[in-house]
């Protein structure tokens, strides 16, 4: 709220798992501590692994003329993951 009336905004992408090299070992380094990040746990918990242009026209979303009103917000970028 402190810059909004100087057309600062300030929002969050917040993604899921992305299929991705850095995803990828963020999955095996999980694997490591007990989380079971199987291809069957993926599916049950978000349904797929999300494709980076995904999180990236989210992000163009929040960038853009489109989401002029959107402000101080958390745009969940997951399949409903963080829903469960």
């Amino acid at each position: 709220m402190e810059f909004r009336d100087r057309g600062i905004r300030s929002n969050a992408v917040c993604p899921g798992f992305i299929a991705t090299d850095h995803g990828k070992r963020e999955l095996v380094g999980l694997a490591k501590y007990g989380v079971d990040v199987s291809d069957a746990a993926i599916a049950a918990q978000q349904g797929r692994m999300c494709d980076p242009m995904e999180v990236a026209q989210a992000a163009l979303f929040l960038a853009s003329d489109e989401s002029s009103f959107v402000n101080g917000t958390h745009l969940f970028v997951d399949n409903c993951f963080t829903a469960m």
